[in-house]
């Protein structure tokens, strides 16, 4: 059996544009239950992906990644206060912006090597004109290895 993206990827996708604000993209991810966006531009082209970690990292001052030992002595409101500062900053200051993508007739191997490769958790699926049609992650994964197990093949 052949299993291909097409078979395994979602095709419903939570996006975003880049100029939305940390606060409105940490809304759309908790409301979707998500921990990643593909960022499009006017066209529905990729051209970024946010994920927590994102986030995460630049909520995170730049002396405490430098010396991350020194974040037992901040104050405890430390977190709150970072989290206040950036909560209007353009996701394009931070998000990923080199993007692996697949297109949907790609193998699953191929998608699979993507992930394990970069270390990457969502890869989005785009036509030739790199226009978004849809999503491959982790989960989506486990399905395709679930299907081979038991002997099916998603329909």
């Amino acid at each position: 059996m052949e299993y291909t993206v097409r078979d395994y990827m979602q095709k419903k996708v939570v996006t975003a544009s880049p100029d939305e604000t940390v606060q409105s993209v940490i809304g759309l991810m908790v409301s979707k239950k998500t921990n990643g966006l593909v960022i499009l531009d006017d066209d529905n082209k990729v051209i970024g992906i946010l994920s927590s970690w994102d986030i995460i990292k630049h909520i995170v001052p730049d002396y405490l990644e430098e010396d991350g030992h020194l974040a037992r002595f901040e104050a405890s409101d430390i977190f709150a206060s970072r989290v206040k500062h950036v909560k209007d900053d353009p996701i394009s200051k931070f998000m990923t912006k080199k993007v692996r993508t697949v297109k949907e007739d790609c193998s699953l191997m191929v998608a699979i090597t993507l992930l394990s490769e970069f270390h990457i958790r969502q890869l989005p699926v785009v036509d030739e004109e790199n226009h978004l049609i849809g999503y491959l992650n982790r989960t989506d994964i486990k399905k395709a290895v679930s299907d081979v197990l038991s002997g099916k093949k998603k329909s």
